[in-house]
């Protein structure tokens, strides 16, 4: 049986403990805003706003008017609603072209922070972890001492799809002339599909795993192995003997005893599927982010039918594979 770890936390607070925390919360409270004020106060802006309500408005707002941080973002909201309006009567090639400089101006350094709301929502999980486990990675050690592929998984998108929420809704929140409905962001169902895939895995590897510790190990297959890892076995499931002793091969390593030492291919594979789904769906959050004014983070880029299909199908055989067992039991445990 694995032992539960037992070393003591470490003792060294800051920026390990508490104010490690409280500096990232503080700090993904501060950058959104800070962008926002910094994209509306640049000079290029200013003069971008005010030639397009001399041209679709022929109003005339002066250096004083759109210096107020208010009143621009209600300028910017009431150009581009007319621009997206206007179907009838398409704008001029002028307007189109001051119209995307616009969107160029307002949406800088929004790609770059949301890597940085990205590495700060890991940075709180390391944290959280070091200070539960002792170790930064310990959220993704199972009861068995044997880092979890399921887990790494669930971590992996939590982090990419929060930090990316909280970035289109934080921006929202200060750049729209009227905040009260910066929370209304589209997800398309592929995406909730997508993340239901994933804690599914979750959710029922503890399932098929309990029904292997209930088995016990048959005398000539025990005979077959090393006595200390029969010794420390939990059922018919491999367990290291130690918290410490886990590492980044539990991922792609068998979950039995009999396999512990080889390659399980199910979870290669999914490991795969996994890292290229989120590497791709990150790159689309970045374009967005990179090329869209808050106004217009109306919705998350959706997901094609064909890779949810692809990353379900990978899922189903990483759980098929894991209810297999690989070790001779003797029957039931008592």
């Amino acid at each position: 049986m694995a032992e539960p770890r037992l070393a003591p936390l470490p003792a060294k607070l800051g920026f390990t403990g508490l104010a490690g925390l409280v500096a990232i919360l503080l700090a993904m409270l501060v950058l959104p805003g800070a962008v926002v004020n910094s994209n509306l106060s640049k000079p290029e802006t200013k003069r971008l706003v005010i030639e397009l309500e001399r041209q679709m408005f022929a109003t005339e707002p002066t250096e004083q008017d759109v210096s107020d941080t208010g009143r621009m973002k209600a300028e910017i909201w009431r150009i581009t609603s007319a621009y997206q309006a206007d179907t009838e009567a398409p704008a001029s090639a002028a307007v189109r072209k001051q119209i995307t400089a616009l969107n160029e101006q307002t949406s800088k350094w929004q790609g770059v922070l949301w890597l940085v709301m990205l590495a700060l929502t890991v940075c709180f999980f390391l944290i959280v972890s070091l200070r539960i486990t002792g170790k930064p990675f310990g959220l993704l050690v199972n009861e068995r001492n044997v880092m979890s592929l399921s887990r790494f998984q669930t971590v992996l998108w939590t982090v990419v799809l929060l930090s990316a929420y909280y970035t289109a809704a934080s921006l929202r929140i200060y750049g729209l002339h009227d905040a009260g409905g910066a929370l209304n962001i589209g997800m398309d169902w592929h995406l909730w599909a997508l993340m239901g895939i994933s804690f599914t895995s979750l959710v029922v590897t503890p399932l098929i795993h309990t029904v292997k510790q209930g088995k016990t190990l048959s005398d000539d297959e025990a005979a077959k192995l090393p006595s200390a890892d029969v010794a420390g076995s939990d059922g018919i499931l491999y367990a290291n003997p130690n918290f410490s002793d886990a590492a980044w091969t539990d991922m792609f390593e068998g979950d039995e005893v009999k396999n512990a030492y080889y390659v399980d291919i199910a979870k290669l594979q999914m490991f795969f599927f996994t890292l290229i789904a989120v590497v791709s769906y990150a790159a689309l959050l970045l374009q967005m982010f990179g090329s869209i004014p808050p106004e217009g983070f109306a919705e998350f880029p959706p997901v094609s039918e064909g890779f949810l299909t692809i990353l379900g199908l990978s899922h189903a055989g990483y759980l098929a594979s894991k209810s297999v067992d690989r070790t001779k039991s003797g029957g039931n445990g008592v």
